[in-house]
């Protein structure tokens, strides 16, 4: 059963891009203390891959009663930005409603001298944290920034019942940007939805460092531990959760996701799945994975259009065996979005990607469940108990 998620929890959204890697999912959230989000999809991947919020939820629900699963999971509607996209969705029977709020920032908006007024020469405590709006060049920036994601979540609250009336969880999304958001930034927002009366179940703040695809962290752990603790600070004040997204395989800070926040947070994972796919294509067929790559190498200047990427696929050496592209972050980042085209019935990669992973399905279930279920070791989450 599809249901909101829990105020208090760890929620890991586990998404399927295929339609077939719940199984594996399942299997890991049977044995560990975590709320599972199976269900989890944008707009954006639905597009490329032909399927649909209908397909999404037919497939995680038979999948579920496939392996005997028992209990709640979530349904998110992953970063959602227009009102037709949040409608449709919404009538699709999500349970999360992931507001990707990229497009309105730096948006002129209405809201802006009122805000600058609140705000500055001002100063806040979060519990022990100071907030200070003292410097008018800063407060002007971060407001000239964000007033337009303000009067955007304010909108799609008052404009959407069944968010109003919290029938489903509220993300507010910040992290599709080049820019961290300081503890500054995420107060500003916060503090004027709530003054609105919004309530928000889980937001994503942009993190310093990068979360680039499938691969690891990069960047100084040690700034991201102190920037995780002043969000926290900022999210517990208000009353909701951080959510972590591109979180993927980001095993060099999952210990401290969990012991900062305490076991309360988001932590969103959907595209590592596919990339076990591509693993499991490239042992079982290697001249149709050299037929991807090399479409990938292709295909470079197009995905950028669409995902904010820092590889260079041309850099990977061309002596590898097909498996092993999987352990180079260059290549790996690339095949995370290969999906553009492989899952694409455009293209002619996707009847047999889903013959291999169909011939093979508890090979590949193994693989999604071994892959997931080390993502929820290094995150410290206890067994369920028996």
């Amino acid at each position: 059963m599809f249901t909101k998620l829990p105020k208090k929890c760890v929620s890991l959204g586990l998404g399927d891009r295929i339609g077939l890697a719940t199984g594996g999912h399942g299997k890991v959230a049977k044995k560990y203390d975590f709320f599972p989000v199976f269900a989890q999809q944008s707009i954006r991947e639905l597009n490329f891959t032909g399927r649909t919020f209908p397909d999404v939820r037919k497939d995680v629900l038979n999948a579920l009663v496939d392996i005997n699963y028992v209990g709640n999971s979530g349904f998110d509607g992953d970063h959602l930005k227009s009102d037709k996209e949040i409608q449709y969705a919404l009538d699709s029977g999500i349970t999360m409603l992931t507001l990707d709020c990229s497009e309105y920032m730096n948006r002129e908006s209405s809201l802006k001298e009122r805000i600058l007024d609140l705000f500055y020469n001002k100063s806040f405590f979060v519990d022990d944290m100071p907030v200070e709006f003292y410097n008018k060049e800063e407060i002007e920036k971060i407001v000239s920034t964000y007033s337009g994601v303000i009067e955007r979540a304010i909108s799609v609250w008052n404009d959407f019942s069944k968010v109003n009336k919290k029938e489903v969880s509220f993300e507010i999304s910040i992290d599709e940007t080049d820019i961290p958001s300081d503890e500054k930034t995420h107060f500003l927002i916060s503090k004027c939805l709530y003054d609105e009366g919004i309530t928000i179940d889980t937001l994503a703040p942009r993190f310093p460092g990068e979360f680039q695809k499938g691969i690891d962290y990069i960047g100084d752990v040690e700034v991201f531990k102190k920037s995780l603790k002043r969000h926290y600070k900022i999210a517990k004040y208000f009353g909701y959760r951080l959510s972590v997204h591109s979180g993927s395989d980001k095993f060099s800070i999952y210990p401290y996701i969990g012991e900062i926040t305490q076991g309360n947070y988001h932590l969103k994972t959907s595209g590592t799945s596919y990339l076990e796919a591509v693993k499991l294509v490239a042992e079982k067929d290697q001249e149709f994975f050299k037929k991807i790559w090399k479409t990938c190498l292709e295909k470079r200047e197009e995905m950028d259009r669409y995902y904010h990427l820092s590889c260079d696929p041309l850099s990977v050496p061309t002596d590898l065996k097909p498996s092993e592209y999987l352990n180079n972050p260059n290549a790996r980042q690339t095949l995370h979005v290969s999906y553009m085209f492989v899952l694409n019935p455009e293209y002619d990669f996707r009847n047999k990607f889903y013959e291999i992973l169909t011939n093979y399905q508890s090979e590949y279930q193994e693989h999604v469940s071994n892959h997931i279920e080390k993502h929820v070791k290094e995150l410290k989450i206890e067994k369920n108990k028996e």
